[in-house]
């Protein structure tokens, strides 16, 4: 979020470029963490759907959302563009910390990886 929100205000290509190289540590950080998620919540005989449609989003995703942020950024600005997905992703750190904790005093965190019914 920090770096979303930084990025407009960097007034040179090296600053940019510097930005460019931190966030693509931090989504690329992410990547273990998902497909380890994948294989935990999936059932065993549909791992390959799941990592196919994973895939299938990334490579559709790829080819929309420039076309999308391009025209967004046509009408609002780049630099506001930048800062409500800063905003964006701020909005979903305190979910993302909430997750897997416990609502109430009395509950427990589940021990190892989640069971699904067979």
């Amino acid at each position: 979020a920090c770096i979303f929100v930084a990025y407009p205000l960097m007034e040179s290509a090296l600053t940019m470029g510097i930005c460019s190289v931190l966030l693509g540590f931090s989504l690329g950080s992410v990547q273990p963490m998902v497909m380890s998620m994948l294989h935990q919540i999936t059932p065993q005989h549909r791992q390959g759907e799941a990592l196919g449609l994973r895939l299938m989003v990334i490579n559709a995703s790829s080819v929309a959302m420039p076309m999308l942020f391009g025209a967004a950024g046509g009408v609002i600005g780049i630099s506001a563009l930048f800062w409500t997905v800063g905003a964006g992703v701020c909005c979903g750190v305190r979910p993302a910390w909430r997750m897997g904790t416990p609502q109430h005093a009395d509950d427990t965190p589940p021990s190892g990886p989640p069971q699904l019914p067979r």
